[in-house]
């Protein structure tokens, strides 16, 4: 089979020279959202072939005449405030096929209706048109694809609980989780979502006497936060995040905490090297505790809204009710009453897997062999 030449809108899972950019450039190069290095990793390590990446306004005539395949490790693009008329002119006019997965929507609650901008329909006709598949994260955005008249669909989770080709990868994390006695070391993953305070802010308090790093995705003044001296920073940003995360705490206290304990990524494989340090990774956040998860640490994910759920939901990863916590909910207590299945994780990952592999495969692209070894 001819190598195929490969466009990638997005990056190979790291960001080049990132010392030498302010953290607004990095923001941007990441997609609002460090976690995207982790999906864009992993479809990187999946897929092989003359690999060159691009941003949403690359020259779609350019990617024509000198690719042969376009991908689009995709996030929460279905969103009914975002028109994404960008998107479908690219990929119209690149007139390549196209391989997008992870595609999600984005809604408060599972279940709940949609309805979309001119440019976002277009945007699906095109990529249903374009793809021998639309790989997406769950059965609710199936749903909402199928209502919009796409029917070539997978569900196949998230490409990055395929970066760990253990298939008995839940088997070996439960029974690290089981035998957690003296929980030392966390990875805290957390929003600053003002609705979601008293829950966070507890979540925050389970780092008190731990060797805890807060790894912070999104949004930017969060990245500000770990990035720079506090000399730099608008001292009203830092008291807004204290009153979410640790009202409790003086200001010189928590200036404290986060110049010791804030920390952000922008190279996955570094951040998956330190992950495995830690007993346990927990929060809101979910590529942060996948990542975590792939490399043999347990994780807990506490959804808070359609996406986690609806990831969580299918891949059976390990959760705990946001609705059950509140001031005095222990770490200890989220641990003893995790929900999770380990034979259901594994089997499920690879009834996943399996139908990503096929989206690969049937785009005539080169594929990881351990990818396709990993797949029974």
């Amino acid at each position: 089979m001819k190598n195929k030449r490969i466009a990638i809108i997005g990056k190979p899972g790291h960001i080049s020279d990132s010392y030498n950019k302010s953290i607004e450039e990095l923001n941007k190069e990441v997609g609002l959202n460090t976690g995207n290095l982790a999906f864009w990793y992993a479809m990187n390590e999946h897929i092989e072939g003359e690999k060159d990446y691009f941003g949403w306004g690359v020259d779609p005539k350019y990617l024509k005449a000198n690719y042969d395949v376009l991908v689009f490790p995709a996030a929460n693009q279905l969103y009914p405030g975002w028109d994404l008329s960008v998107l479908a002119d690219l990929f119209e006019k690149a007139d390549l096929p196209l391989i997008i997965c992870g595609l999600g929507a984005q809604a408060k609650n599972v279940g709940e209706k949609l309805s979309f901008k001119p440019g976002s329909k277009r945007f699906m006709k095109v990529i249903s048109e374009r793809a021998v598949a639309v790989g997406v994260r769950g059965n609710y955005t199936a749903d909402i694809l199928n209502q919009n008249g796409i029917k070539n669909i997978e569900v196949i989770g998230c490409p990055s609980n395929f970066i760990n080709y253990n298939p008995n990868l839940g088997v070996e994390n439960l029974a690290k989780l089981d035998s957690l006695k003296d929980i030392q070391r966390i990875a805290l993953n957390i929003d600053i979502t003002e609705s979601l305070s008293e829950k966070v802010s507890t979540m925050f308090s389970w780092s008190i006497g731990r060797d805890v790093e807060v790894i912070n995705q999104a949004p930017l003044e969060l990245l500000q936060l770990a990035h720079q001296s506090f000399k730099q920073f608008n001292p009203e940003v830092i008291n807004r995040v204290r009153n979410i995360l640790a009202p409790g705490v003086s200001t010189n206290i928590f200036t404290k905490f986060v110049q010791q304990k804030f920390s952000i990524y922008f190279n996955t494989e570094e951040w998956m090297y330190k992950l495995k340090r830690f007993d346990l990774s927990i929060g809101t956040r979910m590529h942060g505790n996948m990542l975590a998860w792939q490399v043999g640490t347990p994780c807990i994910i506490l959804p808070h809204d359609s996406r986690l759920t609806e990831l969580v939901d299918i891949m059976q990863l390990p959760k705990f009710s946001l609705d059950k916590v509140h001031s005095k909910t222990t770490l200890e207590s989220v641990v003893n009453r995790v929900e999770f299945d380990a034979s259901k994780y594994d089997n499920s990952r690879q009834v996943l897997a399996k139908r990503y592999l096929k989206i690969l495969e049937d785009t005539n692209v080169g594929v990881n062999p351990q990818l396709q070894a990993f797949v029974k």
